[in-house]
């Protein structure tokens, strides 16, 4: 009994051995930082969610008064999926009170992960923030970010589970600001669900539809985002889709050709942007935002 209890032991500890060995060499990493992280999720009080994982509240956050919105002041509702969110290689933070995260009607100097979105590693709109008014662009840079990972975008649409929850972000949102662009990065995980290219154009139209109906009339920017599956190539029907929505008269436009430009070398797992990927990222949607700078303008 003690010799087959023995060699249980064995057989289950041979196993986890594997199965973290296996983890590591995927993510190229020892998953120590993840094993603590799950630990600190569940344990520190600081850290709320709703019930899509969207980050309420996390530890260390600096809140400030809301600035208010003049010409010089870029809104941006960033949404998608976990490029959107907070699953990137890099953190950033803003050195000042100029680029901001709104989240639930509070206001709080910029800093990775943000709120409004689920996961808890980096994000690229913190430092698109930073670079916005850097370049003299706009003066203060307001993230209203509303993100999460593996999220398709029938879940976005009318009648998904996330299309509520959009709609009240927007009206907290408009109850202060006026919005001046809307950044969409997703699209992956349609690619792996094999979406078919005519029900994702419908999806996201729906996506756009509501957001138009909830008085949002600023640019909406899609972002090329696919990559994903061994069988992946740049020509498939979620980038079509994509590409065939933009629509100068609705204001909606071409973000960045994240499924060109940022390369497998730029993502530290062959998903997620790595800080290289950040960069480019980041530098891609600068020239983007000043071309139509001033087709919605802030309240003076």
């Amino acid at each position: 009994m003690r010799v087959a209890l023995f060699v249980l032991f064995v057989i289950v500890l041979c196993a986890a051995t594997l199965g973290i060995g296996m983890y590591a060499g995927v993510k190229r990493t020892w998953p120590v930082p993840q094993l603590r992280r799950l630990v600190v999720e569940r344990t520190n009080p600081a850290i709320k969610t709703d019930q899509f994982g969207r980050l309420l509240s996390y530890y260390g956050k600096t809140e400030i008064a809301c600035p208010r919105q003049d010409h010089m002041t870029a809104v941006l509702l960033v949404m998608g999926q976990s490029n959107a969110a907070n699953y990137q290689g890099q953190r950033y933070q803003s050195p000042d009170d100029r680029v901001v995260n709104f989240a639930e009607g509070h206001c709080y100097r910029a800093a990775s992960p943000l709120l409004g979105a689920d996961g808890q590693l980096g994000e690229s709109w913190t430092l698109l923030g930073t670079k916005l008014v850097q370049s003299g662009l706009y003066r203060t840079v307001i993230l209203i970010p509303l993100a999460v990972g593996g999220s398709s975008a029938h879940r976005w649409a009318a009648g998904g589970d996330l299309n509520a929850t959009m709609v009240a972000v927007i009206q907290t949102a408009k109850a202060r600001y006026t919005i001046t662009a809307v950044l969409w990065d997703q699209g992956a995980t349609d690619f792996a669900l094999r979406t078919p290219e005519g029900q994702y154009r419908s999806d996201l139209k729906s996506v756009i539809d509501t957001i138009r109906a909830h008085g949002v009339s600023a640019p909406f920017f899609i972002t090329r985002c696919s990559v994903g599956g061994e069988d992946w190539s740049e020509n498939n029907p979620i980038a079509r889709a994509q590409a065939s929505l933009a629509d100068s008269q609705r204001a909606i436009f071409d973000g960045p050709n994240t499924d060109h430009d940022v390369t497998p070398f730029d993502r530290y797992d062959g998903s997620h942007f790595s800080a290289s990927g950040q960069e480019k990222y980041t530098n891609a949607w600068i020239p983007l935002l000043r071309a139509h700078r001033g087709a919605v303008e802030g309240t003076d």
